[in-house]
C-alpha cells in the first residue's frame, strides 16, 4: 500500500470528501501514533561503530531517536556497557567534577543529549542501538527511499490504516460512536498483533516459546 492507496482508503472509510485536504496530516499522526506506542525490530537502528575522542563528555541524540536499546564504549577489544541512567540533576549530584575522567557507566539526557558521568579519559569506539522514528509516508515519488511508500504501509497496512482512522476520529465531526469504538479497538487489536508477533520472532528457535495472551 502506497501513499494514495492509502489516502483513498481512508478517504472510503470516513466518506467526508471534506477531509482530504487534510488526510496527509491524518497520516502522519496515524504513523507517529504507531510509533509512540510500539518497540518492534522495525523501528530498531545500529549505526556502524564510531571513533570518538578523549575528553568527550556527551553523545548527541540523532533527530529520529525515540529510545535507547544499548550503548557500549569499547577499549582495546573489551566491551564497557553503559548501564544505569540517572536524572541530569541525580548525576551531578554524584558526579560534581566537571573535570573528573574515566570510563563513563552512566547517562542522563540533557535535552538532546546523552551526557555521561565522567569525562572519557581515552578515545573510545561507541557501540550502540536505538529505537527510531521511520520515514514519513508522503505523496513524493522522489527521493531515496521514495517516500510514498514505507515500513509500514508495506508490511503493517492494516494497523497502519486503523491507528489513521483512530485518529481521525477524535477530530472530525460527524462520526458514530460505534466507528469510534471501532476503529479504537481494532487499532489496540492490530497494534498488539504487531506485539506479538514481535514475540513470536524473538523467541523463536528456543524452547520457550512465547503464547499469546488473553
Amino acid at each position: 500500500m502506497n501513499f494514495a492507496e492509502l489516502s483513498m482508503a481512508i478517504s472510503d472509510w470516513l466518506n467526508k470528501d471534506q477531509i482530504d485536504k487534510v488526510i496527509p496530516t491524518i497520516i502522519r499522526f496515524g504513523q507517529r501514533d504507531l510509533e509512540d506506542n510500539l518497540r518492534i525490530r522495525p523501528m530498531e537502528y545500529h549505526p556502524a561503530t564510531a571513533s570518538g575522542s578523549a575528553g568527550e563528555d556527551s553523545l548527541a541524540l540523532p533527530a529520529d531517536f525515540l529510545e535507547m536499546i544499548f550503548l557500549v564504549l569499547i577499549k582495546d577489544n573489551v566491551r564497557y556497557p553503559i548501564v544505569d541512567r540517572d536524572s541530569p540533576l541525580v548525576m551531578y549530584s554524584e558526579r560534581p567534577s566537571v573535570t573528573e575522567t574515566g570510563t563513563p557507566c552512566k547517562v542522563a539526557r540533557v535535552a538532546d543529549d546523552l551526557v555521561f558521568d565522567v569525562l572519557t579519559d581515552v578515545a573510545y569506539t561507541r557501540d550502540w542501538s536505538y529505537y527510531r522514528r521511520l520515514p514519513v509516508l508522503t505523496a513524493s515519488t522522489t527521493g531515496t527511499p521514495i517516500p510514498n511508500s514505507n515500513w509500514w504501509s508495506e508490511n503493517a497496512e492494516e494497523a497502519f490504516l486503523m491507528s489513521c482512522l483512530n485518529k481521525a476520529s477524535l477530530y472530525v465531526t460527524g462520526i458514530s460512536e460505534g466507528d469510534k469504538k471501532k476503529w479504537k479497538d481494532a487499532s489496540l487489536e492490530t497494534r498488539n498483533a504487531l506485539i506479538f508477533k514481535e514475540a513470536r520472532e524473538t523467541t523463536g528457535g528456543s524452547v520457550l516459546r512465547s503464547s499469546n495472551w488473553k
